[in-house]
């Protein structure tokens, strides 16, 4: 029910960046790759906006050139990657926190 007392917004991701970032607001950007930040190393915030990507192809390269930081989960053992919602969530309280 939450989606019901939020404002949703329609427009091409790329134009909201630049919007976001204009206002201040950090965009972050998640990847899987070494030149990423580990989400530890980001402090929380009041405000800021993270894109995910899908677990197959992940974020649109271009989208990750536009992000302010772009951040990853460190993963122990052998798993390849962690489902994208669970990704986020951790992601998202670490930034709330």
């Amino acid at each position: 029910g939450s989606q019901f007392h939020v404002n949703i917004t329609q427009a091409p991701l790329n134009g909201v960046i630049k919007d976001l970032q204009a206002a201040g607001m950090p965009v972050y950007g998640t990847e899987l790759n070494v030149n990423a930040k580990s989400y530890r190393d980001v402090e929380p915030r009041d405000n800021f906006a993270l894109i995910v990507g899908n677990e197959g192809n992940g974020m649109d390269k271009a989208l990750l050139e536009e992000t302010d930081t772009n951040l990853y989960i460190p993963i122990k053992g052998s798993a390849e990657s962690l489902n994208v919602a669970i990704a986020a969530a951790v992601v998202m309280f670490h930034l709330t926190a």
